[in-house]
């Protein structure tokens, strides 16, 4: 099948009260799962790729990395019959806009650090250019950190504030709000608690599909309890990235002589595509792809 825009598999998502699966990928291996366990669950599923993974695809050029991304997303979408969508995460605008050219079927642009209103203003060109060749556009409003290993002050987050979003989201036209409520992306033990009550003011106030990021932190209660309050897509990374490499090393530590990259790469795609399989039918979308 061909790259799908998730736009209308995220709002039944959203009055059904499931999720869809936004699954990282920096890899072929890693594309390879997602897809191979979208069809087995038979359900909608997104890989997606942030920016870091952008330069590393592309060596060091983002640029070339999302033709690269662009090419191989089309070609494993075209291997199997579930709906796929291809995501840039965290992109910044130059980014975002490349990614609508090269076939990205939904795009993220990020705008943190930006004054309010100049990121109200380049998402909704964004959008625009996004709408006009029918992609879906999500923003965010709010922090989710990135602290990649160091110390951060969780008392200084920026959370969501539900009527900076309901403006945010009126004011841009976008398809889907990015909320931070506590998560931190990179987290590698279930640890964080979302704000739920925050939650439930801002899915109060906006119309749209809420988006969690940093869910490889969460503790599953909460992101159960938030798929029931409106986040209609959740994005994984970490966790996949923990089995990936976990599967890989196993393999390495039991064979010291071994050199053939295929022996391991394919133990590191059957550990992620099994834990991809297992948060798809944790988020609800097993069995949703039609």
């Amino acid at each position: 099948m061909t790259l799908r825009n998730v736009l209308p598999w995220v709002l039944r998502a959203r009055q059904e009260s499931w999720a869809v699966g936004a699954f990282n990928a920096n890899t072929l291996e890693q594309m390879q799962a997602i897809v191979s366990a979208a069809q087995a669950e038979q359900a909608p599923a997104i890989i997606q790729i942030s920016h870091r993974a952008l330069l590393y695809i592309g060596n060091g050029n983002a640029i070339q990395g999302l033709k690269y991304a662009a090419a191989l997303g089309k070609i494993a979408a075209e291997s199997i019959t579930a709906p796929i969508a291809l995501h840039l995460d965290h992109g910044t605008e130059g980014e975002v806009s490349q990614a609508i050219a090269l076939g990205f079927t939904s795009v993220m642009f990020d705008g943190d650090g930006l004054p309010f209103e100049k990121n109200i203003s380049i998402t909704k060109r964004l959008c625009d250019m996004a709408h006009s060749v029918r992609v879906c556009m999500e923003a965010e409003v709010g922090e989710v950190p990135k602290p990649d290993g160091k110390e951060f002050d969780e008392a200084a987050i920026d959370l969501t504030h539900p009527d900076e979003a309901s403006q945010f989201t009126q004011a841009t036209g976008i398809d889907a709000l990015a909320v931070a409520l506590g998560s931190v992306h990179g987290l590698k033990a279930k640890t964080v608690s979302l704000d739920l009550e925050r939650l439930r003011a801002i899915h109060e106030q906006v119309s749209i599909p809420l988006v969690l990021h940093g869910s490889s932190g969460v503790s599953d209660d909460d992101i159960k309890q938030g798929i029931s309050m409106g986040l209609s897509k959740v994005n994984v990374a970490t966790q996949l990235a923990q089995a990936f490499t976990g599967a890989i090393r196993a393999v390495l530590n039991g064979d010291r002589e071994l050199v053939d990259p295929r022996t391991y790469l394919s133990e590191g795609r059957n550990a992620q595509m099994e834990i991809v399989r297992e948060r798809i039918r944790f988020f609800g979308a097993s069995g949703k792809a039609n």
